[in-house]
């Protein structure tokens, strides 16, 4: 495990860190842990799916050019209001 230390934190933050822990009743330092592990996770997966995204859109194009531009969809919701 790795150790850190947290310099120029704003005192309202840690105020705020500091009840969330005892409501929880855990340490303030395995709350901040878990929240600096869920956002590391967190950017992961946004980096992945920022990866995907040329795949995806060359996906929507070839679909596009092989099915045409389809029905927006609020063409759609206003025909089915309609009935």
């Amino acid at each position: 495990m790795g150790a850190m230390t947290l310099r120029k934190l704003d005192p309202e933050v840690l105020e705020t860190l500091r009840r969330r822990a005892r409501a929880e009743g855990r340490s303030l330092n395995a709350l901040i842990c878990e929240i600096l592990t869920r956002e590391a996770r967190e950017e992961e997966r946004r980096q992945r799916m920022r990866g995907q995204r040329p795949a995806a859109e060359t996906l929507r194009k070839r679909i596009r050019r092989r099915h045409g531009e389809g029905t927006p969809s609020e063409k759609l919701i206003r025909e089915d209001r309609r009935r």
